[in-house]
């Protein structure tokens, strides 16, 4: 019997509001999860880390620790990096033995084909997006950023995250029409799904014979996402860490996307 897999991203832990209750939310719904679980992680779930060789951000060490409770039941965590928190891959790898995938990654789980993709740079109108990832994931700027001391450098990295929250003016509806124009120009036929977060949206919809599901986020929404025996289900946890089903069901081969939540 295959494991049952999860799927969480954009907690953007660091950063933002009720810091504390979130990481407890967080580390409570790992320790939720069944024994043995897969756990794809997709990326910003730090707002920022950059793994140098011997600092480590103590504002992370209770997500690792929840993180590690987990890997000691079994469950075993695979790591996607994100706009905010690719440069950690290597300890995520070299540290915990978690394995970290390239963003998009191609999985096969319970019989159906996976697309996992951070999101950043997918949509139409994400050009700085696409220029930023190319430029974080290049050699020579993260050895340039190394090159600073840790603390200047979380500092910048924070008043940047805090600036690009502050200049991002799209809403809801707009992602979404952006969602539908991706699917429309898009194919995706090699596979059952593509999972993605980065727009912090949480939606399924389904475009010809693949479904789009975007994992929402960790701040406001507390989402997440479930495979079992081959459905792909979005969860919503709640404060102490238990995750529901969201009944509202994704229905037929539709052109416009139906909001979850």
């Amino acid at each position: 019997m295959e494991p049952t897999v999860y799927f969480a991203s954009d907690a953007h832990f660091g950063a933002g509001p009720n810091q504390e209750a979130r990481v407890q939310r967080f580390g409570r719904w790992v320790e939720s999860l069944e024994d043995g679980s897969l756990l794809y992680l997709l990326g910003d779930i730090f707002d920022f880390w950059l793994d140098y060789p011997t600092y480590m951000p103590k504002v992370h060490m209770e997500v690792l620790y929840a993180l590690r409770r987990g890997m000691d039941r079994g469950i075993e965590p695979r790591f996607v990096g994100g706009n905010h928190d690719v440069w950690c891959e290597d300890f995520f790898r070299q540290t915990l033995g978690v394995t970290a995938l390239r963003s998009p990654g191609l999985v096969e789980h319970q019989g159906r084909r996976l697309r996992l993709h951070h999101g950043d740079g997918l949509l139409a109108g994400d050009r700085a997006y696409r220029l930023f990832r190319a430029v974080v994931r290049h050699p020579v700027p993260v050895f340039v950023a190394k090159s600073l001391h840790p603390e200047l450098l979380h500092r910048f990295a924070d008043w940047l995250s805090r600036k690009s929250r502050a200049g991002s003016h799209s809403s809801e509806d707009e992602i979404l029409e952006r969602i539908v124009h991706y699917g429309r120009e898009h194919s995706h036929d090699d596979v059952d799904h593509l999972i993605v977060g980065h727009v912090h949206v949480p939606c399924r919809f389904r475009f010809g014979g693949w479904e789009f599901t975007c994992l929402g986020d960790w701040i406001e929404n507390f989402t997440a996402a479930r495979l079992l025996d081959g459905r792909l289900d979005l969860l919503k946890v709640d404060e102490n860490g238990r995750a529901a089903v969201v009944q509202r069901p994704l229905v037929g081969s539709i052109e416009v996307p139906e909001r979850i939540l």
